[in-house]
């Protein structure tokens, strides 16, 4: 799976190859650790307060079945480009707290 340095240059692209680099098979959630790195996490792995506390923010649970992830989630320029304006508004300065709502 894959991962982007947010301390580094990226793009909409990266945020797109993230996005296709999983199958919305699953239930999966976007997180950025306290190093910057943004992953997809996936959610059949239980998470608690004790672990989202190691988080520096996170996004919305994204159900299987919905199309946040996967090939059709990475083709939606409008989807890839909110997604990319969280993370930029939120890393490394978070703009309302460690959960990040992305309107879509």
């Amino acid at each position: 799976m894959m991962a982007i340095d947010l301390q580094k240059d990226w793009t909409d692209a990266d945020v797109a190859a993230l996005l296709a680099s999983v199958e919305d098979d699953r239930d999966w959630r976007l997180e950025v650790n306290k190093d910057g790195v943004a992953f997809l996490h996936d959610m059949s792995v239980p998470t608690g307060p004790e672990y989202d506390q190691t988080l520096h923010c996170f996004l919305e649970l994204w159900s299987q079945g919905t199309d946040f992830v996967g090939s059709g989630a990475a083709s939606d320029k409008s989807l890839v480009a909110k997604i990319a304006n969280g993370l930029r508004d939120n890393y490394p300065n978070l703009q309302k707290g460690q959960f990040v709502y992305v309107a879509t």
